[in-house]
């Protein structure tokens, strides 16, 4: 009963909250729709806010949603792109508008300006109240594609700019957005504990599709109950993420999840809603009632279960329903039956180390180390390390691939590894490089040289091993007949392992301001004619540079 009445508290507080909030002016003068919604499930991330569609283009405006002031710009190649953040101080609310491909002449100056003195693309600057004040409905920007977008759209964040969390926007502007489709249920899952058994034919858990659901999942001991399913939206083919989530057995509410609020400092609390075994094997995301002993994401989840897990102690029917609901009042669920049947449980035996999710942690072998502060681990875990000594080195590899712990554990931040050079024998030793190895495939790891080891501060477990990059960088020009015709300059910038560490446009000798596309790799200069003297030859020089120092550039001549 206390379960049901707290449940029915927050709800009735979410509603009377909702007929208060202000109301915010459109960011697009086109009826809104979403290519993404708040609280999503992103690798390490919850989706902090809103992603409108601009059908597919870029170039319309952007308006500012209410009184306030510019606060933050951010530009850089990957994230928001380009980003401003506009602080209203009389809600106490902050809106963020990403992927623009142009800010509105009074914040491009102060910013372009900035970038100028600075000679970098990529900056963070922050305004006081008075400097860049804006109006409801005002043009802050143009949409676009830049920063990691899949494809032109704007995203748009709702702030507390007091504690900075995220809000869900949806009910600022659930008025404006037709929805009449229910969340749609694609597969439920029972998976067993060390302490539980579930009848399978094959793999780790139990899955039942939709048509499915009929077949009851025998199960005895410990089990958790998951679910694969996404919103969907009135008009469009888009999947989206589940806001309310609800598991009921025998009528009774035990389970209960609502993502309307993300707290930054704990977006990786993501990676604990989900079964990250299935995620890291077979990139599904199936949503779990367990809740691991670290409790991140706090009031967001509430449950009668211990630990999120079902005990299955009695040889009957459990007669279970997960209820999934999106902001609209939209509905549905899906019913299944896990069926008690008796069975021995084998013990459990575990291999390696105890490491505590609420102590600090450490592990030492020959070749390597690793330090966990406190809080680094969500629960309780085994932990191990296998070096791989039986392949052999090729002659770049300075180091046996080691496998620390199990790479699907999530964590909640970064831990100190220091890896140990078995061939220390490069004179630069800045042409080192440490690799995550996955699938044969190799991404490189921030990293630095000291007294014959490698030492990086990671946030995942995995394969980890020392290789040596000494490959430049590639610098070709793009469409270069088309340069003065287009008004750009562009260069497509690649690197084959390290990653580009910084890069630098030259025109007559002077800094430009080449702006990245991470997406594309392509560094692009609109010709201006306050940095450029027009009716004249002119010479481009682009230097790249990557995070192992091989340097490599470009010259050509152009006329404008």
């Amino acid at each position: 009963m206390k379960q049901h009445i707290l449940i029915l508290a927050v709800c009735s507080a979410m509603a009377a909250t909702a007929e208060d909030l202000p109301h915010l002016h459109s960011p697009l003068g086109i009826p809104l729709t979403l290519s993404g919604n708040f609280g999503e499930l992103r690798a390490n991330h919850f989706h902090s806010g809103l992603d409108f569609k601009t059908n597919g283009r870029t170039g319309y405006k952007i308006y500012c949603a209410d009184d306030g002031y510019v606060s933050r710009v951010v530009v850089s190649p990957w994230g928001f792109g380009r980003a401003v953040y506009v602080a209203h101080p009389s809600t106490g609310l902050t809106t963020v508008y990403g992927h623009l491909d142009s800010f509105a002449d009074k914040i491009d100056r102060p910013v372009r300006k900035r970038q100028y003195e600075q000679e970098a693309f990529s900056i963070d600057m922050e305004f006081a109240a008075g400097e860049i004040p804006v109006v409801k409905g005002e043009t802050i920007g143009i949409s676009g594609n830049a920063g990691s977008s899949g494809g032109p759209h704007l995203h748009m964040d709702v702030r507390d700019t007091r504690s900075g969390d995220a809000l869900d926007p949806m009910p600022y502007f659930k008025d404006r957005i037709t929805d009449g489709v229910a969340p749609e249920v694609r597969q439920i899952a029972v998976y067993p504990r060390p302490d539980g058994h579930v009848a399978v034919a094959k793999g780790r858990a139990a899955y039942r599709t939709p048509a499915e659901l009929g077949q009851p999942i025998k199960a005895w001991g410990r089990v958790v109950p998951g679910i694969k399913a996404y919103d969907r939206m009135t008009g469009t083919s888009n999947i989206y993420g589940v806001k309310y989530l609800t598991f009921k057995v025998d009528g009774n509410v035990v389970y209960r999840r609502v993502i309307d609020r993300v707290d930054f400092n704990r977006t990786r609390g993501v990676n604990t809603l989900v079964d990250n075994a299935d995620r890291y094997e077979k990139g599904a995301w199936v949503m779990v009632t367990e809740v691991p002993d670290a409790a991140p994401l706090g009031s967001m989840i509430h449950t009668d279960l211990p630990g999120g897990v079902l005990s299955i102690d009695e040889e009957r029917d459990y007669k279970c329903e997960f209820v999934l609901e999106d902001e609209h009042g939209n509905r549905s669920s899906a019913k299944f039956v896990i069926r008690g049947e008796k069975v021995p449980l084998k013990e459990s035996r575990q291999d390696g180390t105890l490491f505590r999710h609420d102590g600090d942690n450490g592990y030492s072998s020959e070749g390597l180390t690793v330090t966990f502060p406190r809080g680094t681990f969500y629960d309780d875990l085994y932990f191990k390390v296998k070096a791989d000594t039986g392949v052999r080195l090729a002659p770049q590899d300075k180091t046996v691939v080691y496998t620390i712990g199990d790479p699907s554990v999530p964590l909640a931040g970064n831990y100190d590894l220091s890896i140990d050079l078995m061939r220390d024998d490069m004179q630069d030793k800045s042409k080192y490089c440490l690799v995550r190895v996955r699938n044969g495939k190799r991404s490189a790891v921030s990293a630095r040289y000291k007294d014959g080891r490698m030492v990086a501060r990671p946030n995942q477990l995995g394969s980890y091993q020392v290789t040596v990059d000494t490959v430049a960088p590639k610098v070709i020009p793009y469409q270069k007949a088309q340069w003065a015709k287009s008004g750009k300059v562009v260069y497509t910038i690649s690197d084959n392992l390290s990653g580009i560490e910084s890069y630098r446009g030259e025109i007559d000798g002077k800094f430009m301001l080449f702006e990245l596309d991470g997406k594309t790799g392509k560094a692009s200069f609109r010709m201006d004619p306050s940095r450029l003297t027009k009716g004249k030859r002119h010479t481009v020089k682009m230097t790249v540079t990557d995070a192992c120092g091989n340097t490599s550039s470009a010259t050509d001549t152009f006329g404008w």
